[in-house]
């Protein structure tokens, strides 16, 4: 067994009862933000999450942010940034409707980073979870096209 015992629960994947999907042509699949919130309040308690950047065009729409995630987990801090968009539909939300979901997608993408979620965004078999359960890494059941939800 693992000696990361919170990355483990954390990389552990949402029963399928929680995974939506997204309407449309790319049918990407997701789990609700405040699924994601649990989870992280679940495993490794309270958090620090910051907006440290908000990202507007120039006639000064907000498009998009970085967010920025400071979490304990296994006894290290850890300090994750990522950029969160505005889905193109978007267009008649106010500002600050366009940056709370900008918001939610950089957190969702930071908790990504540190294994929640992971699965929904893997091509393929996710193994994160099955190795840390067996430290082991098995062998790639098919190539990942790269493709980011």
């Amino acid at each position: 067994m693992t000696d990361h015992p919170d990355l483990t629960k954390l990389a552990k994947p949402f029963p399928a009862s929680m995974v939506q999907e997204k309407p449309g042509s790319f049918k990407a699949k997701y789990v609700a933000h405040a699924r994601v919130v649990e989870k992280l309040l679940w495993v490794v308690g309270p958090y620090n999450y910051e907006i440290t950047q908000l990202i507007k065009s120039p006639d000064g729409i907000v498009e998009g942010c970085i967010g920025q995630l400071t979490v304990e987990i296994d006894g290290r801090v850890s300090v994750i940034s990522e950029v969160g968009d505005v889905e193109e539909n978007a267009s008649a939300k106010n500002n600050g409707a366009r940056a709370k979901e900008a918001a939610s997608d950089a957190f969702k993408r930071c908790a990504m980073r540190l294994g929640v979620g992971l699965d929904l965004w893997v091509n393929g078999t996710p193994v994160l979870h099955g190795a840390l359960c067996s430290d082991e890494l098995p062998d790639p059941v098919e190539e990942d096209s790269g493709d980011v939800a």
